[in-house]
């Protein structure tokens, strides 16, 4: 009779402790279904802005090109449009007539066309060919390169157009802003 006792005690404190890991379980399981996932991270509101605005002195930066690295203090003294295009982005290719008449008519004001591919350098070719008729400083960088980040570019096309003393004068992002920034000339 006594090993019964001792076998039936054993089974209630097995048994107790099987509800109390139960009711653990059941506890966490509760919490972790009543809390709401993390609401995702809103766009912000309004149209694309770049990081900088028009006023904004132009950000130190280095462009690593073919004919050795360009720095902002080296379009000093001259109007300069830096502009960031991808390789297959239809509205990259559909601003090009545009800024090379941009380049045409301010090339007398010693006036600079800096054309910063972000993409695969592999697939850059084509685009590179088409802005080398106005501009001799062109860059490939990463997509989100180290220029398109000092800048916040991350649409394409996108513009700023800097003055002879390095300010930027205007921003655009898209072929909308083309207006915007007077690349659209007679």
């Amino acid at each position: 009779m006594s090993h019964a006792l001792v076998g039936l005690a054993l089974l209630a404190a097995i048994t107790l402790a099987n509800a109390l890991l139960t009711a653990a379980v059941v506890r966490r399981w509760r919490t972790a279904v009543a809390t709401p996932a993390p609401a995702p991270v809103a766009a912000p509101d309004g149209p694309p802005a770049l990081a900088v605005q028009e006023g904004d002195r132009a950000p130190e930066f280095t462009v690593p090109a073919p004919g050795g690295d360009l720095t902002a203090a080296e379009l000093a003294g001259h109007p300069a449009l830096l502009y960031f295009l991808r390789p297959d982005c239809g509205p990259t290719r559909e601003s090009l007539p545009a800024v090379q008449r941009w380049a045409e008519a301010h090339a007398p004001e010693g006036a600079r066309v800096v054309a910063v591919v972000n993409g695969a350098a592999e697939g850059a070719g084509p685009l590179l060919e088409a802005v080398s008729a106005f501009t001799e400083l062109t860059a490939v960088e990463p997509p989100d390169g180290p220029l398109a980040g000092t800048f916040g570019v991350r649409h394409h096309p996108s513009f700023v157009l800097l003055d002879a003393d390095g300010t930027v004068v205007e921003t655009g992002i898209g072929n909308g802003s083309l207006t915007a920034l007077d690349l659209v000339t007679t």
